[in-house]
């Protein structure tokens, strides 16, 4: 009799023990059975752009007060199926939906609880307009000067096919919207960008500080956002598309398609023809800022150091040339495709500068410049590694 009443104690501190565990549900236990789980943020109908990193927060438990394991708390979107476990993680890449989001947590006994929330994944937004004018066709002009510097001699002919040139230099504005785009989408740049120079800068103002490879970048991202066939590759089969200026650009006149629709830098040769332009046939003295044809007095249209404050200003604030381009001349040096180099005297079509050289070409003086850099014919050079205060760019496209 005491041995069966011994065993019957052990029989009854064994299930008393058992009883003890959260994954064994008491038959005498009928509340909070179920997981409590709540989403923190983000909010119910918080709105996103493509591409923004969205953080996901929170929070789950058993009946009994305890959390969840993280392993048990999973995200999922009715758009993208599974999109991440835990109380916290961050997204960058949901589609462009309205999504329908729900945790679930599950406790060790298997009973599953959950919250949802609706949120907005936007498209990225358009860029702002950087309106093109269109440059007919040069059956030949003579480009260069006399007189004035040898690196403008001596002047001889060019014959250019048609492009279209952009009315204005880029502004930071563009700049930074594309750069911004490019980043999520595999690009690296090397350098930031700044609104200008000087005092009181505008995101208006002409980009600065950016080198000639980052502009190689940035117009392949800007074709890629229009839908249009970027130029720019890292080699001379073209396999490879240029989307890393952070490293020095190693590439020359044979990674360029040429005959690609997008964004591009101006040749020395379609700059200088840009600027001179009068009316397809007739070009405006190299001696001259860019729209002297139209107006005389230089500070109708180009900022320079007598009249810009020794900084920058939002593009396109002065008169335009005969084509109706603006800040061709000052404002800011423009960066262009070709290696510095000599000129010949032989007839060229569609020169595209030296196949390798140490600095790149920059055109039209900036608003440190005196009104002599302003001229339309005068050359300088720039490392195309190095960033400047006073060196931007404008765009341009080929293939019309």
């Amino acid at each position: 009799m005491r041995k069966i009443l011994i065993l019957s104690i052990m029989v009854l501190i064994s299930v008393s023990f058992f009883n003890c565990e959260e994954d064994v549900e008491s038959p005498y236990d009928t509340s909070g059975q179920l997981p409590a789980v709540t989403i923190i943020r983000p909010a119910d109908n918080d709105s996103f752009t493509w591409g923004d990193t969205i953080l996901f927060e929170g929070e789950g438990e058993n009946y009994e007060g305890i959390d969840l394991d993280d392993s048990m708390m999973v995200w999922r979107s009715d758009r993208d199926d599974t999109i991440g476990t835990g109380t916290v993680f961050e997204r960058g890449d949901l589609s462009v939906n309205v999504h329908n989001i729900t945790l679930t947590g599950t406790d060790r006994r298997g009973r599953i609880n959950s919250d949802d929330i609706i949120i907005e994944v936007a498209a990225w937004p358009e860029p702002e307009e950087y309106e093109l004018i269109t440059v007919s066709a040069s059956s030949g002009y003579q480009m260069g000067w006399s007189g004035i510097d040898a690196g403008e001699e001596p002047v001889h002919t060019v014959s250019l096919s048609g492009f279209l040139v952009g009315k204005n230099e880029v502004p930071y504005s563009l700049w930074a919207d594309i750069k911004a785009w490019a980043e999520l989408n595999g690009y690296s740049f090397g350098n930031e960008g700044s609104r200008g120079y000087g005092s009181s800068p505008t995101d208006q103002d002409p980009v600065t500080y950016i080198s000639w490879a980052d502009c190689i970048a940035w117009c392949n991202a800007y074709s890629e956002r229009l839908g249009l066939t970027p130029v720019y590759y890292t080699d001379s089969g073209k396999a490879s598309l240029y989307k890393d200026s952070s490293e020095d650009a190693d590439i020359d006149n044979n990674c360029v398609n040429w005959s690609a629709d997008g964004f591009r830098l101006l040749t020395e040769a379609e700059w200088e023809y840009s600027a001179r332009y009068i009316n397809g046939t007739d070009i405006s003295s190299g001696a001259h800022h860019s729209g002297y044809d139209l107006h005389t007095a230089v500070d109708d249209c180009a900022w320079y150091i007598n009249n810009s404050g020794s900084s920058t200003h939002p593009v396109g604030q002065l008169l335009p040339n005969s084509l109706g381009a603006k800040d061709m001349s000052g404002n800011v040096w423009e960066w262009c495709w070709d290696w510095y180099g000599s000129y010949t005297d032989l007839f060229q079509d569609n020169p595209r500068g030296p196949e390798s050289g140490y600095n790149r070409v920059i055109r039209g003086g900036c608003c440190l410049s005196t009104a002599e850099y302003c001229r339309t014919a005068v050359r300088d050079l720039h490392d195309p590694d190095y960033p400047d205060a006073c060196l931007g760019f404008r765009v341009c496209r080929g293939n019309i």
